[in-house]
């Protein structure tokens, strides 16, 4: 499709999942598999005996290789991608090009260029985008964002904020583990996403950070908002076994609230990012967690690797006295 052309509007049915592992075939690929208005294509791989292996579980179809790419973007309306974010935002920017709608996993990049020329490609190609953050699609805790935003209107701002999210990337069994981005990149950029979805909508816009280290891939990171609120981040992949898990506490005027828990399953969350995406691209409307909304996440966690890296991002404190 010519690039300064928009697809014509229409809901989207055909879709195909970018990527084999085991996020791509338990989520994404079940998802579309069992969407009553829905087709699934197949999958598309950089190893073609595990695509094809992945393909045979849903008797769908496989593609893999760049030809493969070309061809299944030929094919299909709509892709949702389920492989590391470096790889990723490349592959959407191709997606928007050949005129196909996209649906991101978290983090969109983990470059900020990268996330840049990925909106710019999405705006461009006039196609529609979602990114898939687990949290948002989750009934418990969309109603408990929008009552904590009209705690905030009748009694004033949140001031602050404290999120943990912690991942146990060795405890046994874990089907990450061996997940080499997740390796890389640590807990900032696999949970920091998460983080970030909840804070962001509570307290507002970031516009500086400064973090340092913890244990193995810990990091904590210090969120200075656009209206005056402070918050914390404590992100990490490798807790040990037993610490893990997701918490957050918001406080202000309208009282100390906690971010409750979720029993729905990501399978079914992902079908309501599946229904965003198709409404987003039937409508011409941008939505709400579209690529602008990643490639944001993207900006504030990039500036905590680069606080990071500063040799000067920490202060000694005086020692205490004998």
């Amino acid at each position: 499709m010519p690039s300064d052309q928009s697809p014509a509007r229409k809901t989207p049915t055909r879709f195909a999942v970018l990527g084999t592992g085991h996020w791509a075939r338990t989520t994404h690929a079940r998802a579309l598999a069992d969407h009553p208005d829905v087709e699934f294509a197949g999958f598309w791989g950089r190893d073609a005996d595990r695509t094809a292996a992945a393909a045979a579980e849903f008797g769908a179809g496989s593609w893999s290789g760049d030809e493969g790419l070309a061809d299944l973007l030929r094919r299909v309306e709509a892709v949702t991608i389920a492989l590391p974010p470096d790889v990723q935002a490349d592959l959407a920017v191709r997606a928007a090009d050949a005129g196909v709608h996209v649906l991101l996993d978290k983090p969109v990049a983990t470059d900020l260029a990268a996330a840049d020329r990925l909106v710019d490609a999405v705006r461009r190609n006039g196609i529609a985008s979602v990114e898939f953050l687990t949290y948002l699609f989750m009934p418990e805790i969309t109603d408990w964002l929008e009552r904590m935003a009209a705690l905030a209107a009748e009694h004033g701002p949140w001031e602050g904020g404290v999120f943990r999210w912690a991942g146990t990337l060795d405890a046994p069994g874990n089907p990450y583990a061996h997940s080499r981005w997740r390796r890389e990149r640590g807990g900032l950029w696999d949970t920091g996403p998460h983080a970030l979805s909840i804070a962001r909508p509570l307290v507002g816009d970031v516009v500086a950070v400064a973090a340092g280290r913890g244990p193995r891939d810990a990091v904590n990171v210090a969120l200075e908002h656009r209206d005056g609120a402070g918050t914390a981040l404590s992100l990490t992949l490798t807790a040990p076994e037993g610490t893990g898990g997701s918490f957050a506490t918001v406080w202000g005027p309208g009282g100390r609230h906690d971010l409750p828990r979720f029993t729905g399953t990501a399978q079914e969350g992902f079908a309501r990012a599946l229904d965003r995406l198709r409404a987003a691209a039937a409508t011409g409307v941008p939505d709400a967690l579209d690529v602008r909304h990643g490639r944001d996440a993207v900006a504030v966690l990039a500036a905590v690797e680069t606080h990071l890296r500063r040799p000067d991002g920490t202060t000694p404190v005086a020692p205490a006295q004998s």
